[in-house]
């Protein structure tokens, strides 16, 4: 993985954390995801300490924004001129139905409209540094998603119904832009 970047989304915790960690080991620039500033600054200092890599760089976004998601592309954009792997891996489980400021159900919102939005701001890069692959993690939840039209939950809301539908729907998106690309 050497000469590699990869981008890693929700990478202070779980499967994240270790797929950056393993790519950091691999000898790969990694450039790391979470919520916060002092959660990106955390596992920036985490992972440089536990692969010997300086070469892991932080950046912070509230995936319940669709702006911060944007804004997280822009500034990937603007630090580096090349991404060979992308791995959208931030989710949630929310007990209980929230809505973000842009109106979208919140487990919908951080788990599938996110890494939709985030993955086709850098496709351009992507495309730019071809071979390049998007890895979307999901969930075999996504086996028991029901009431697949109600993506939102706006009829009823069950916190497990919601994600396994978040999760169907990033899989769907795997298939799609496996098609298109």
């Amino acid at each position: 993985m050497r000469g590699k970047v990869c981008l890693v989304t929700g990478a202070n915790r779980g499967i994240g954390r270790e797929i950056a960690l393993g790519l950091a080991r691999a000898g790969a620039r990694v450039l790391v995801h979470a919520r916060s500033a002092a959660k990106v600054e955390a596992t920036v200092a985490d992972i440089r300490s536990a692969s010997g890599s300086d070469l892991v760089q932080g950046f912070h976004a509230d995936f319940m924004e669709q702006s911060q998601v944007r804004r997280l592309a822009e500034e990937v954009q603007a630090a580096t001129d090349r991404l060979d792997v992308l791995v959208n891996n931030a989710a949630t489980y929310n007990k209980h139905r929230e809505t973000t400021s842009d109106n979208h159900e919140g487990t919908f919102a951080l788990n599938h409209l996110a890494p939709f939005i985030l993955t086709r701001a850098l496709k351009p890069l992507l495309r730019e540094s071809a071979p390049s692959r998007v890895v979307n993690v999901s969930s075999e939840a996504h086996q028991r998603a029901s009431n697949i039209e109600d993506w939102e939950s706006r009829q009823s809301y069950g916190a497990y119904q919601a994600y396994a539908r978040s999760k169907l729907a990033n899989v769907m998106f795997s298939y799609d832009l496996a098609h298109r690309l």
